[in-house]
C-alpha cells in the first residue's frame, strides 16, 4: 500500500516538473532577445519557412536522383500466363513421315491450354540516357543547394534591412520624444506670454502647430516600428505571440566602404549549374540515337492441357528457361528526337544568354552599392553635422528668446530647419544601413 502511494506521489512531482518545464519554455520562446543582426541570421536560418521548404525539396531530390540510380540492378517481376490457343498452327510434314511419299499433310501440334508461371530478369546493360539521367539527378540537388544558397543571401539581405529600419525608426522616436518635450515647454511659455497680451493667437497655434508635427514623427515611426517587427517575425518563421528585446546600438561611426568586403554573389552560381543540366540534357538527347542493349532471362515451367483445366501435380509442370540479348536501336521517331535536340540545344543557349545577363548586373550592382555605400556614408556624416549644428542654432535661439532678443518667429524658423535637419539625416542613416545591410548579407 505505502509503496502505491509512494508512486503515486512520485508521478505527481514528475507531472509538476513536466508542466512547469513547459510553462517555462512557452514562456522564453515567447520573448527573443536579439543583441545583433547575426542573431535574426540564426533564428531566420533555423525558422524561416521557405528554409523548411528547401529541406524538404531536397529530400524529394534526393528520393529522384536514388531512383534514377535504378538502371544499375536488374529489374525482377513473377507472373503467370494463361493462354487459351483457339485454333492451333498448322504445320506441313512430307508424307514420307507417314509412309506416304508425295504428299504433305497439314498437322496441328501443341494442345488447346497452355499455362506458364515464371521469373523474369532483365537488365539493361548499355542505357546512355538513363546514366544520363542519373547525372542530371544529381546535378539537380546541387542546384537546390545553390538555390537555397541564393535565397539565404536574399533572406539576409532582407532581415537586415528591416533590422536597421527598425532602429532607425527607434532612433528617430527617442529624438522626437525630446522634441516633443522641447515643443511643449515653448506651447505653455508662449500661452502664459498669450494670456499676458504679450503675443498674438498666432504664435500659439505655430507652437501647437508644431507640436503636432513632432507627434506626427513619432506616429509614423511607431507604425514603421510595428512594419519592421512584423516583417521580422513573418522572415524569422517565429509565431504571432513572438515578442522580440533588441539591443542598444550606435547608428553612428559606420566603417568605409573600403573596409567592407563584399563576398560573392550567390545568386548567380544557380544560373552555371543551369547550364551544367541543360548540357546534360543535350547529351541525354543525342543519347536517343544510340543503340540501347539488355539482357533478358525468364526462369518458369509450362503446362499443356487439352481441356480448360490445370493439373498442381509436380508431373504436370515442365521447365522452361531461356536467356537473351536484346538491342533495340530507333531508327526513326518521326523526327521527335531531333526536334527534341534542338530545343535542348536553344534551351542551353538560354540559360548561357540568362547567366551572361545576371553576371553584367551583378557586377553594375556591385560596383552601385559601394559607390552609394560611401556616398550614403558621406551624407550621414555631413547631415549628422548640420543636425547637431542646427540643434545648437535652436538651444541659442531658444535663450535669446526668453531674453528677449529675438521674436518668436525668429525662433520658429529655427526650430523647423532642426526638424528637417532631423529628418534628411535620419532618411541619409535608413539609406546608408539599407545599403550596409545588401552587403553584410554577402559576407
Amino acid at each position: 500500500m505505502f509503496g502505491v502511494v509512494k508512486n503515486g506521489f512520485d508521478m505527481t512531482k514528475s507531472l509538476i516538473k513536466l508542466l512547469v518545464f513547459f510553462l517555462v519554455t512557452s514562456n522564453l520562446s515567447a520573448q527573443v532577445k536579439v543583441d545583433n543582426l547575426q542573431d535574426l541570421w540564426k533564428i531566420a536560418v533555423l525558422n524561416n519557412p521557405t528554409q523548411k521548404v528547401y529541406a524538404l525539396k531536397s529530400e524529394q531530390i534526393m528520393d529522384t536522383y536514388k531512383a534514377s540510380q535504378a538502371f544499375y540492378y536488374p529489374q525482377a517481376s513473377l507472373g503467370f500466363n494463361g493462354q487459351d490457343n483457339l485454333i492451333l498452327g498448322v504445320t506441313p510434314i512430307p508424307g514420307v513421315l507417314l509412309n506416304q511419299p508425295g504428299k504433305t499433310f497439314n498437322v496441328q501440334f501443341g494442345k488447346h491450354y497452355t499455362y506458364s508461371p515464371g521469373l523474369t530478369l532483365t537488365k539493361d546493360l548499355f542505357d546512355w540516357q538513363a546514366m544520363l539521367q542519373n547525372k542530371i539527378a544529381r546535378e539537380n540537388i546541387e542546384l537546390n543547394k545553390v538555390q537555397q544558397d541564393a535565397y539565404l543571401q536574399t533572406l539576409k539581405t532582407q532581415m537586415g534591412q528591416y533590422y536597421y529600419g527598425l532602429l532607425v525608426a527607434k532612433a528617430s522616436m527617442q529624438i522626437s520624444e525630446k522634441d516633443y518635450a522641447l515643443a511643449d515647454s515653448i506651447y505653455k511659455v508662449i500661452k502664459n506670454k498669450f494670456d499676458e497680451g504679450l503675443t498674438d493667437a498666432s504664435a500659439v497655434n505655430q507652437a501647437l502647430i508644431n507640436e503636432n508635427n513632432i507627434k506626427q514623427n513619432i506616429y509614423q515611426s511607431e507604425q514603421l516600428t510595428n512594419q519592421a517587427i512584423a516583417n521580422i517575425k513573418i522572415l524569422s518563421g517565429l509565431p504571432p505571440s513572438t515578442s522580440f528585446v533588441f539591443s542598444e546600438i550606435k547608428l553612428d561611426n559606420q566603417p568605409n566602404a573600403t573596409d567592407l568586403m563584399l563576398g560573392t554573389d550567390k545568386t548567380l552560381i544557380p544560373y552555371k549549374n543551369s547550364i551544367t543540366i541543360s548540357e546534360l540534357q543535350q547529351k541525354a538527347q543525342k543519347a536517343l540515337f544510340l543503340p540501347k542493349f539488355s539482357a533478358l532471362g525468364y526462369f518458369g515451367f509450362q503446362q499443356f492441357q487439352n481441356n480448360f483445366q490445370m493439373n498442381f501435380n509436380k508431373n504436370a509442370w515442365t521447365d522452361y528457361q531461356y536467356l537473351g540479348l536484346g538491342i533495340t536501336w530507333n531508327i526513326f521517331t518521326g523526327f521527335a528526337n531531333s526536334n527534341n535536340l534542338k530545343g535542348t540545344i536553344v534551351q542551353k543557349r538560354i540559360a548561357e544568354e540568362n547567366y551572361k545577363a545576371a553576371k553584367d548586373q551583378s557586377a553594375i550592382t556591385d560596383s552601385l552599392l559601394l559607390d552609394n555605400y560611401t556616398t550614403y556614408n558621406n551624407m550621414v556624416t555631413t547631415s549628422r553635422n548640420t543636425f547637431d549644428l542646427y540643434g545648437k542654432n535652436m538651444d541659442l535661439s531658444l535663450q535669446k528668446f526668453r531674453e528677449g532678443l529675438i521674436s518668436i518667429d525668429a525662433y520658429f524658423k529655427t526650430f523647423q530647419d532642426y526638424l528637417t535637419a532631423e529628418n534628411t539625416y535620419l532618411n541619409n542613416l535608413a539609406n546608408l544601413l539599407t545599403t550596409k545591410a545588401s552587403i553584410e548579407a554577402r559576407q
